[in-house]
Parts: C-alpha cells; sequence; structure tokens
C-alpha cells in the first residue's frame, strides 16, 4: 500500500509537470493579523459530494489530515499560545483525530502530502469541541472572531465546525518595541515619547515608566495633546485632582490652536469622568 502510495504522488507529480490539471480539491489560503503577529493557514478543499463524512469519509477515532492534498498548513510569524501552551513562530501542519464528542487537534512540525504523519514531531496536542453548523459544501478555515490580542481559528465542513483560540503577548511585544524606539529617539522626538504615552493610558499598562515618558514629551513641547494624554494617565493611575489640574493646562494650551476644536469633546468627557470619581 506505501509502494502504490510513492507510485501515484510520482505519477502525479510528473502528470503536473506536464499538464496541469485542476485540482478536485483546490488549494485556498486564509489571513489574520493580530497586533503585530500574522497568521495564516494553507489549505485544500475537499467536497462534501453527498457523501457521509463524520464517520464515513473521515473515520472517527483516527488521525485526519484536516484538509486534502498537502498537508493543512498554519503559520504564525512570531510565538503563540494556544491551549496555555506557548508555540514557537513557526509552520506547522494541522491534524486532527475527530470523534464523535471531542476532537484532538495536532500540531505537527513534519510537512508533507497526505496523511504523512509522524507522532514523534508533534508540537502540542488539545482538545476541541464538536458543534453542529449550517451546512458547508467545501472545508473551510475562517478567523470569525478576533480581538487585539486572542484569534479565533474555525474550520467548518458538512454540518460540522470546531475551533480554538490563538493568543499572543501583545503588551509584552508592544513594551519591547516602546523601549527600543526610546532608546533610538533623538532629543527632540517628544512624538516617540506621547505615543508611548499614549497607548499605556489607553490600554492600563506600564503607568509608572509611562509617567516618565510624558513628562519627557512636555519638557520638550507642551501642546494640548501632550496634557491630555498627561490627564488620562493622571485618570488611569487614580490621581483625579491632579488629572483635573492637567486637563486646565490642555484647555488652554488649546486656546489658539487650530486643532483643538476637534477633541474639545473628548476633554470635556474625561472631565465629567473625573468628576464622577471625586464624587
Amino acid at each position: 500500500m506505501k509502494k502504490l502510495l510513492t507510485i501515484l504522488i510520482l505519477v502525479s507529480s510528473v502528470l503536473y509537470g506536464q499538464l496541469e490539471l485542476p485540482r478536485l480539491s483546490p488549494k485556498a489560503e486564509v489571513y489574520q493579523r493580530i497586533g503585530y503577529t500574522d497568521i495564516s493557514i494553507e489549505y485544500s478543499r475537499p467536497g462534501v459530494k453527498g457523501r457521509k463524512i463524520w464517520g464515513g469519509l473521515v473515520p472517527y477515532d483516527k488521525v485526519w489530515r484536516t484538509g486534502a492534498n498537502e498537508s493543512t498548513r498554519i503559520k504564525f510569524t512570531t510565538d503563540v499560545i494556544i491551549d496555555g501552551q506557548t508555540v514557537p513562530a513557526g509552520i506547522y501542519s494541522i491534524f486532527t483525530i475527530p470523534s464523535q464528542n471531542e476532537w484532538t487537534v495536532i500540531l505537527n512540525k513534519k510537512l508533507g502530502w497526505g496523511l504523512d504523519y509522524d507522532p514523534e514531531l508533534d508540537l502540542i496536542r488539545f482538545k476541541a469541541k464538536p458543534e453542529k453548523t449550517d451546512f458547508t459544501e467545501r472545508l473551510l478555515f475562517l478567523f470569525p472572531e478576533f480581538s487585539d490580542s486572542v484569534c479565533t481559528v474555525e474550520m467548518r465542513w458538512e454540518n460540522l465546525k470546531i475551533s480554538f483560540d490563538v493568543a499572543i503577548k501583545l503588551n509584552e511585544e508592544v513594551y519591547k518595541r516602546i523601549k527600543e524606539a526610546l532608546a533610538k529617539a533623538g532629543s527632540d522626538d517628544w512624538q516617540v515619547y506621547l505615543v508611548a504615552a499614549r497607548y499605556a493610558a489607553e490600554n492600563g499598562v506600564f503607568l509608572d515608566e509611562a509617567g516618565a515618558w510624558i513628562e519627557k514629551a512636555l519638557s520638550i513641547t507642551k501642546n494640548f495633546y501632550t496634557y491630555l494624554i498627561k490627564a488620562k494617565l493622571l485618570y488611569r493611575q487614580g490621581k483625579f485632582a491632579e488629572a483635573l489640574d492637567t486637563l486646565e493646562l490642555c484647555r488652554e494650551a488649546g486656546r489658539n490652536n487650530d486643532d483643538y476644536p476637534g477633541y474639545v469633546y473628548e476633554v470635556d468627557l474625561l472631565e465629567k469622568r473625573i468628576r464622577e470619581k471625586l464624587n
């Protein structure tokens, strides 16, 4: 059987070299970025074609290549976390072991053709729950939900779907890049310090260091927006009285600035939130 499979692969390779015919299971690729991380899945899309898929064409409790033709491959451009396990940046084959009530999902280091699977090269295994869904004729991978730091990978075929989450350590990566940018910043590059402080204020992270960043920006320029970001940082730190004082400096700095009217609503809203905390 193995010899026959090798012959078929060789014949197929020769035929495709001389005459490329449409694949019965066309290739596809899906892509999503979260944070600085690019996630892509390259796979082939077999069709149902009236066949029984689960427990039929795809047997239960046996390793499945999760697609057709070449192994289905998932690529991460940075380290990610799946099921609490760290997955280094790289390309991996996705194999699965379907069962009626629970699937095993496998990321494997071998990139081959068909069921060219070596369990010794498994990187991780984790469980996924199969769910009923609308009929899908051709196997489909998609990213139905994502946030700044978590992305859901979903596979659908026939009337079933499975999914799993891919997470990144976004704030760690942001912090590293902020420190790299600040190390390269010139003596008058106040924008770098401002952007770093703004991220901290908007996400409630690095607050102690962000205070130093915004003061550095203010030592170079005292524009209204820099004061606004400082007020946001102070609000995040619970320093509400100082935040109100800083908003007054923001308004004063914006008095003769043509851009300030576009920020009046944001300034007033922040003041409202601060006063609610004080009350």
